[in-house]
């Protein structure tokens, strides 16, 4: 009876470890469930482009003429008395230095920019008494009859009233003289007595000869002798056309012109190069 308990009880033991194998091993013909993958979060819609601006109206730029008219700088009107002064004063300067450069190039262009259209001009009785258009068209006979001419501006004194300048200028001019006994030099000293108007009134305007008259202080006339001319031909002589070099000063070599050298750097001359 005892063996036989002791028989059923091993029975019991050596079954347990079978039993487990028998649970953990899967059932035949079924597929093991794959492990559940984590959801990715849903990405955020794109936010919509925003609507291209509308494109700027270009305003075109006014013809050349009233753009000179227009002020450069906006603080131009508030510029204080004494500046504004100075600046007016330069101006005017340039006027009458525009005016020597003119008649002694003979320049109608350059001329008719330092009158007002309607200007006038009292040089006497007997020499010119008219309008500026028939002083110019006189004025460039008389200098196609020189053979050269040279003036230079002295003293500026200018008043200024607004948009009026009461203007003395001193001025001594050279004309060379060809005449049937021989070459002559003339030397005149005189003053321009000049009212100035700026037109259209205002800091944006353009200073302008409106009336002259050209006062004679003295004259002297001497022979001429050319011999320095005939002794260095070489020399650069001046031309009373726009052949004359100070039309090409901009094409003058230059760091940042562009241009090229001159030719004639290496040279070297002795002090008798220039014979007087």
């Amino acid at each position: 009876m005892a063996n036989k308990t002791k028989t059923a009880a091993k029975s019991k033991i050596s079954a347990k470890p079978s039993a487990a194998k028998a649970k953990s091993k899967p059932p035949v013909g079924k597929a093991k469930a794959a492990p559940a993958r984590p959801v990715k979060a849903a990405r955020p819609a794109p936010k919509p482009l925003p609507k291209p601006a509308t494109k700027p109206k270009i305003t075109p730029l006014p013809p050349e003429n009233l753009r000179r008219a227009m002020p450069t700088a906006p603080s131009s009107a508030a510029m204080p008395a004494a500046l504004r002064a100075v600046v007016d004063k330069s101006e005017i300067r340039d006027v009458l230095y525009r005016f020597a450069r003119g008649i002694d190039r003979i320049d109608e262009t350059l001329l008719r920019s330092i009158f007002h259209h309607e200007a006038t001009l009292d040089l006497g009785p007997g020499v010119f008494q008219g309008a500026a258009n028939d002083y110019i068209h006189w004025v460039i006979g008389v200098m196609n009859g020189v053979r050269a001419s040279h003036h230079m501006i002295g003293n500026i004194l200018p008043t200024l009233e607004g948009d009026v300048a009461l203007v003395e200028t001193y001025c001594q001019a050279h004309y060379r003289l060809d005449k049937p006994t021989g070459r002559e030099d003339v030397f005149i000293g005189s003053r321009f007595l000049d009212r100035f108007e700026r037109t259209p009134a205002g800091p944006a305007g353009v200073w302008k000869i409106m009336h002259r008259k050209q006062i004679i202080d003295w004259v002297r006339t001497q022979a001429v002798s050319d011999l320095f001319y005939h002794q260095n031909p070489d020399a650069l002589w001046s031309y009373r056309t726009k052949t004359d070099p100070s039309y090409q000063i901009a094409q003058f070599p230059g760091s940042q012109s562009g241009n090229k050298l001159p030719s004639f750097l290496g040279r070297r001359y002795e002090s008798k190069s220039i014979k007087f």
